[in-house]
């Protein structure tokens, strides 16, 4: 192996391990996204309107008026 190959390895291996430590967070954060999006089922909705069924909470006061 001559110089080129040791160099064209190493910015290989240093590219695919700065890819890995950038979008292994993007790729947590998108899992918990998306348990999170699972959690909102057809249920859940139908109990959280059943609470609150005008749709808005209790200690909201009316909105403002644009002047």
């Amino acid at each position: 192996m001559d110089y080129y190959t040791l160099v064209i390895l190493g910015a290989l291996i240093g590219f695919l391990a700065l890819a890995a430590l950038l979008l292994v967070p993007v790729y947590r954060f998108l899992q918990r996204e998306d348990e999170a999006a699972r959690r909102f089922t057809a249920e859940y909705l139908r109990r959280q309107q059943a609470a609150r069924p005008n749709g808005a909470d209790e200690e909201t006061p009316e909105p403002p008026t644009q002047s």
